[in-house]
């Protein structure tokens, strides 16, 4: 009898959790579902139970599974898919640009778009910060604003402050004549390696940094006010929120540290819902093995297995090293990296023997090909088949590298930021626009590849990634950089959601709306395969589904989060 009443209460127990197992918190109906896989490309309705996609299909099928507290979304036509992964991506805390904190946004997101705006908002911080306290921005596009500026042209609005003017392409700088005399940095200066100061015909420098030359100036930069952890962990929520307002459900921070790492831990624990695939500096290997699986750094939403190398320039920035010279200029080549081969190859050799992911900076051919000796070599001591090591950008290749690409199993992570940075294209050379930013040679080559914005390099406003991608088109000429290149609008959102869970180990998990996975979903206003091309970057983001949880919704057309 014991036995019999036992077994019942197993039966009732487990059949109540059962009913609970399928009943659903939030159902999604009369939605155009792109649902990124493959045995079912499409549906109308979603439900989900939990952190999880409890069913996919049609409006009847999933309203009959709501439980009593369920919400129900009726999408009215919208189009439903994945919650965007950023693969590579740096965050940055916000802070009242005019506060003691700030930072200056010199981006067109941040108001600046021509050379008067530019100087303008350098003399208004000017105004409001302490004579001989630094004056740092960020973001400014040279295509924008006149050409990059000078150190006489910064003096004329702030001669009273050292001003640290950073590029679009975090790879060049400009500094006043105040930064230049507090660094030290004279005509007798050499040039580091792997960096160098611009300089006028008598020698003299003329306040434009490249590359490593910036760490000249790490001592004046230090001099800013530091915000403490509050208020540090308010600015990068901030951050967040952005990116959550775009549609972005995870990202691949291309650069952390363990400080970062500190504060997101802190930030998940408080709810913030991004889910995070840091990928360490390449100073922090020892930290990451050590503390990979360690209690203290096991987080939910947070995911250490990756470095960060940094071994080349930069496309943008127009330092990338080329095997052929600039079209601009025939004795260019772009700037050589800091290391020599072995030592990418020594990095990548502890990363891949640690059994961690390489993920390594490189946009020009000829640092491409130095990243795949490394590659390869690391392979041939001792392989690994879903070792999934990455190329951020990989910009400017040819048939043979990407070639090379294939055979090695390399992922890689293009940009596509031709709207906002294309009119740059142009001292690369008509010849080359058809190899630069291969998303699509990697699609059909079947070379694992990643949507991202390598955000504040261009915005993280994902309709703006995909109108991009499938264009190719700048917004500053209109001209289309690399025809064979573009991207069917389900392409490019495959790219920012399957592909990119795929270089984060994380295609079972998520980027697709398939039952089992997670609950990461994006409603947008119109689907981008049915507007015109260039209007894709016009479609808003009506909600953002992070964990089963709407994390941000448009209400009357303001938008809210619920963290």
């Amino acid at each position: 009898m014991r036995a019999l009443i036992s077994c019942l209460i197993l039966i009732l127990v487990w059949g109540t959790a059962l009913a609970r197992a399928q009943t659903a918190d939030l159902v999604i109906i009369n939605a155009n579902v792109k649902t990124m896989d493959p045995a079912r490309p499409s549906a109308s309705a979603v439900a989900v139970a939990g952190e999880r996609i409890l069913f996919v299909g049609d409006a009847a099928a999933a309203r009959a599974l709501a439980g009593p507290a369920a919400r129900v979304i009726d999408a009215r036509g919208a189009t439903l898919t994945p919650g965007f992964i950023d693969c590579n991506i740096h965050p940055r805390p916000v802070f009242d640009e005019m506060g003691p904190f700030g930072t200056l946004d010199l981006t067109p997101e941040g108001g600046v778009t021509s050379r008067e705006k530019l100087l303008a908002k350098i003399a208004a911080k000017a105004a409001v910060t302490p004579k001989g306290a630094p004056i740092l921005g960020r973001g400014y596009y040279d295509n924008l604003v006149g050409g990059h500026p000078d150190a006489k042209t910064l003096d004329a609005v702030s001669p009273d402050h050292p001003v640290i003017l950073t590029h679009s392409s975090g790879h060049r700088s400009v500094v006043n004549s105040r930064a230049l005399a507090e660094a030290g940095v004279t005509r007798d200066t050499p040039d580091p390696a792997g960096g160098g100061f611009g300089r006028d015909k008598a020698g003299d420098p003329t306040g434009i940094v490249l590359e490593r030359a910036s760490g000249a100036f790490s001592a004046v930069r230090a001099r800013a006010p530091k915000a403490d952890r509050e208020a540090l962990r308010e600015g990068y929520m901030r951050e967040f929120r952005t990116f959550v307002s775009h549609g972005i459900t995870s990202i691949g921070d291309a650069g952390a540290n363990p400080d970062k790492i500190a504060i997101y831990r802190d930030l998940l624990r408080a709810g913030m819902p991004v889910q995070i695939y840091a990928m360490l500096r390449a100073d922090h290997i020892d930290w990451l093995i050590q503390n990979q699986n360690a209690p203290e750094w096991r987080q939910p939403g947070l995911t250490l297995r990756s470095i960060k190398l940094f071994h080349g320039n930069s496309l943008s920035g127009r330092t990338a090293w080329l095997y052929e010279p600039y079209a601009h200029d025939p004795t260019y080549f772009g700037m050589p990296p800091r290391m020599s081969q072995a030592e990418p190859n020594a990095v990548v050799q502890r990363v891949h023997d640690a059994g961690l992911q390489a993920a390594i900076h490189s946009n020009g051919d000829r640092e491409i090909d130095m990243v795949l000796n490394a590659f390869d070599a690391v392979q041939a001591s001792k392989p690994r088949a879903d070792a999934r090591h990455r190329i951020e950008h990989a910009s400017v290749v040819n048939p043979a590298i990407l070639n090379r690409i294939r055979r090695a199993g390399v992922a890689v992570a293009p940009h596509s930021y031709e709207i906002n940075h294309g009119e740059k294209f142009e001292d690369y050379g008509a010849h080359r626009w058809n190899w630069m930013h291969p998303n699509k040679s990697a699609l059909d080559l079947g070379i694992p590849a990643g949507g991202n914005s390598d955000h504040p390099v261009s915005p993280p406003i994902v309709m703006e990634r995909i109108e991009s991608l499938v264009t190719r088109r700048a917004r500053g000429n209109g001209k289309v950089y690399g025809e064979n290149q573009r991207l069917s609008a389900d392409q490019a959102i495959f790219l920012w959601t399957m592909a990119s869970a795929y270089l984060q180990f994380a295609e079972a998990d998520k980027g697709s709306i398939s039952v089992g996975e997670r609950a990461d979903l994006v409603l947008l206003s119109s689907d981008p395969a049915r507007v015109a091309p260039d209007d894709i970057e016009k479609i808003q983001v009506a909600a953002t589904i992070i964990g089963g949880k709407v994390a941000f919704e448009r209400v009357a057309g303001k938008p809210s989060f619920s963290w």
